[in-house]
């Protein structure tokens, strides 16, 4: 390695902490925004998904943009800060947005502001969430250290949601006044958490100034031409497109299929808990097995815990936290290990063009999550219409509850199975990046004067 790459306690913090108030604001308008839209706002299911929809869409632009001109930024603070303290006041305003319409708005009116106010969030989403995991991956060149880098980032990113299925779906069911108040005080501790945060992060890599793709258009090329990113592109796709649909669907199918609205905070934190339980496991399992084979083994573990959804029924409940516990542990996976191997990527990436592009890396994953996130949440507001759903009625038809298990439950449990077989052929062994990285150690020797 060039230098020390240990990172100190508080630079771990700082990286993770700047994740928490994001996460909060991201999943609370995931998971209850359409049913908040719906009852509280009387905005139509098929409007508001349409809106998510069009917002991934929008990413298609936004994302590699964003990736493309934080590898080529030159600035003082280095290539990712500017990048990242710009997005806070920008998550701030547009969550406030969201949560908080002026009460006369309906009709036309209020679909404007609200897909004023969604584009606008994930938009400052994609500028806080491509550099901070560009970010990441340059922080430490180390495998174990990026290991455990991204394990603190998950722990406090999973306090976010967490705190938004317990807290957050409480303060929305009392009410828009109380809703407007929380976004609000969100909307402030967002700006302390992102700028103190990045505060406590250490210099950016001068070496890395200056070898960002130069033209954005080849640089996804180069992403599309890396079979391994190439592989992982379209698994990730897969993926996300099976539980795009989740976090939506939890509070319609725990409300009106379980019938039991009360426990949509304690059956949503079961799986926030067990994500946070599970990060020192495949912490440990990374220290002792492949990654990919690791990755394997939590989309196996993911398919069997959406699976379960499928046998829910009115007063089930206990089977919604089952699943949760087992999907929440094995979602871990990919957010502690997979961001290490998705780092290893760009190291091969860099081994092969000479170039440093984090940015379109992570920019291409994250579009490809947030564009089947999208496409899913356009479903099921089409799908909740198309069936009938009545926000005015306590119970709805059994097309409507069907339309629901089946998108929750049986369509994750296919793309699971599906991503899982198509990844067994990713081929990246750790024993050959450790080549690679040996490699690159030795250029980036030869390249320094002195």
């Amino acid at each position: 390695m060039q230098r020390p790459d240990r990172l100190t306690g508080s630079a771990l913090f700082g990286y993770g902490v700047a994740t928490t108030p994001v996460m909060y604001s991201y999943v609370l308008i995931l998971i209850m925004y359409m049913k908040y839209a719906a009852v509280e706002l009387g905005a139509s299911t098929a409007a508001v998904g349409t809106i998510f929809l069009l917002a991934k869409v929008w990413d298609a632009v936004t994302d590699p943009a964003v990736g493309s001109l934080s590898d080529r930024t030159r600035h003082r603070l280095g290539r990712r800060r500017p990048w990242i303290a710009a997005s806070a006041p920008l998550l701030a305003g547009f969550s406030i947005m969201a949560w908080s319409p002026p009460s006369a708005l309906e009709g036309t009116a209020l679909i404007a502001w609200i897909t004023v106010a969604v584009f606008g969030f994930y938009t400052a989403y994609t500028a806080f969430e491509v550099p901070h995991l560009s970010l990441g991956a340059e922080l430490s060149l180390d495998g174990a250290e990026r290991n455990r880098l991204f394990a603190v980032r998950q722990f406090l990113k999973t306090l976010g949601p967490l705190s938004a299925g317990l807290a957050g779906t409480a303060i929305i069911a009392m009410g828009v006044g109380p809703t407007r108040t929380m976004s609000i005080v969100v909307g402030g501790i967002t700006l302390v958490m992102i700028l103190g945060g990045i505060r406590l992060l250490p210099p950016e890599r001068v070496e890395f100034q200056g070898r960002g793709g130069q033209n954005p258009f080849l640089a996804i090329r180069d992403v599309i031409s890396n079979r391994h990113a190439r592989l992982l592109l379209l698994v990730v796709f897969i993926d996300a497109i099976g539980t795009g649909g989740i976090g939506v669907l939890t509070p319609f199918v725990v409300h009106y299929v379980v019938g039991r609205e009360d426990l949509i905070p304690a059956l949503l934190g079961v799986n926030m808990i067990a994500t946070l339980g599970a990060i020192p496991l495949w912490l440990w399992l990374g220290r002792h097995f492949e990654k990919r084979h690791m990755m394997m083994l939590s989309m196996l573990g993911s398919a069997l815990g959406y699976g379960l959804i499928t046998l829910v029924g009115p007063g089930n409940w206990q089977i919604i936290a089952i699943s949760g516990l087992i999907a929440g542990t094995a979602s871990s996976c990919p957010n502690v290990l997979g961001y290490t191997l998705k780092s290893e990527i760009v190291d091969c990436d860099e081994h092969a063009t000479g170039e440093r592009k984090e940015g379109a890396y992570f920019a291409g994953w994250s579009f490809a999550t947030k564009l089947a996130a999208g496409i899913m949440m356009g479903v099921v507001g089409w799908a909740l219409e198309w069936s009938g759903f009545d926000g005015e009625a306590e119970t709805q038809s059994e097309l409507v509850n069907t339309t629901m298990i089946v998108l929750m439950g049986g369509f994750p449990l296919v793309c699971y199975l599906v991503g899982a077989a198509l990844f067994s052929r990713f081929s990246l062994t750790e024993s050959e990046h450790a080549r690679i990285r040996i490699e690159l150690d030795a250029r980036q020797a030869d390249a320094t004067p002195g």
